[in-house]
């Protein structure tokens, strides 16, 4: 989404003051960026975190509000949806599925990044509790921040080769999830 010049520009010029609304833009780089930021000394690894952890909580905080109160759950999906296969009886599923494991879909959905954005929603559309949302998705972002943190001060010198490694561990981790959903509704069937 950005060069990561333009960040390092747009950091040491505004400071923490443009992390947030980057860290809920661009999370996992961002993230990485910081850890390396705090490695040179431009920020404390404390503060790189708090901000990161704000800018992941507001970022799924949209996404959930987008199923809450855009997509109702309790009517016909917007024919949008409908096209893209989300029937009303699959989003009877969905918001079961949510009643029954929903922690587990939200941290299972932050660690691996990739079903991130759709099972955030998801949690808004099966209008999931937002106090046990928050709790699950805080749970999974604390070490996931850490451990991005921990490559930008560890790697930070090759951080557009690690930003590419994220990029194809997040798209390969999102073909499996996808082709590991197509063969569920398969079998469902």
């Amino acid at each position: 989404m950005f060069s990561l010049e333009t960040l390092e520009t747009l950091i040491r010029t505004h400071g923490l003051l443009i992390m947030t609304p980057l860290a809920i833009l661009e999370g996992p780089v961002v993230t990485v960026i910081a850890g390396y930021f705090a490695r040179l000394g431009y920020f404390s690894v404390s503060a790189m975190f708090t901000v990161v952890m704000v800018g992941e909580v507001l970022g799924d905080i949209i996404f959930y509000s987008l199923g809450r109160w855009v997509i109702k759950a309790d009517g016909q999906p917007p024919g949008w949806l409908a096209r893209l296969g989300l029937t009303q009886p699959r989003l009877e599923k969905m918001v079961k599925s949510f009643d029954r494991k929903g922690g587990r879909l939200l941290v299972l959905a932050k660690l691996t990044h990739s079903a991130g954005a759709l099972v955030l929603t998801g949690a808004g559309i099966a209008r999931m509790p937002l106090v046990p949302f928050l709790f699950y998705n805080i749970i999974a972002a604390i070490p996931k921040s850490l451990f991005l943190l921990g490559l930008g001060w560890m790697f930070g010198d090759i951080i557009a080769e690690v930003n590419n490694w994220i990029a194809w561990v997040s798209l390969g981790l999102f073909i499996l999830l996808a082709v590991t959903g197509v063969l569920w509704v398969r079998s469902k069937q």
